[in-house]
């Protein structure tokens, strides 16, 4: 991949909310996707994830509706999608969590924020789109799939293949988001 095809990939990378429920994404694909997001950097190399992948329809309705419970009805589109990637975060190490009481930043969270990116760039790299749920109920989703009590579900990441048209992304005028040298 050129440099050019790398960008266009960051232009056309979406948050898809309308996914053909009736295709499944196919083994090599999704498992290329994985493969590939375990290559996001974290600190101290902790890499302080897990994840769970959904992929059974039935499975799939039940984590779509852990997620959605007590939602105030958001988010009803991800009963939609085929996969449900759900992230779930890992206690730190003695070391990050040294840093993270030191400079006030939480490492954890960062790293599962570059963890979805990477995820969801692979995906649109493979043609599937894919929407970060935040918004959800994570003690439901962890009662549904198993997940220990001292684990923290951080992100579901649903896929398919998107319905969606490729918007023009709206950002903020370069201006107002990027300073050199100084504020």
């Amino acid at each position: 991949m050129d440099v050019q095809e790398l960008y266009k990939l960051f232009a056309q990378r979406q948050s898809d909310r309308r996914f053909d429920a009736n295709r499944p994404i196919p083994n090599e694909i999704l498992t290329r996707i994985l493969e590939n997001s375990l290559l996001a950097p974290s600190a101290c190399n902790e890499q302080p994830w897990q994840t769970i992948v959904v992929t059974d329809p039935e499975r799939v309705k039940e984590v779509a509706k852990a997620a959605r419970k007590g939602s105030l009805g958001q988010n009803k589109f991800i009963e939609q999608a085929p996969v449900h990637l759900i992230l779930v975060a890992d206690p730190p190490f003695i070391l990050a969590r040294l840093g993270s009481k030191v400079r006030g930043v939480d490492y954890v969270q960062n790293d599962l924020g570059i963890f979805a990116a990477y995820i969801t760039l692979a995906a649109a790299a493979e043609g599937i789109g894919s929407c970060i749920i935040g918004w959800l109920n994570g003690g439901a989703i962890a009662e549904v799939l198993g997940i220990p009590k001292n684990k923290k579900v951080f992100l579901d990441i649903v896929l398919g293949y998107s319905l969606d048209p490729v918007r023009t992304k709206k950002r903020k005028p370069k201006n107002q988001l990027l300073h050199f040298e100084k504020w």
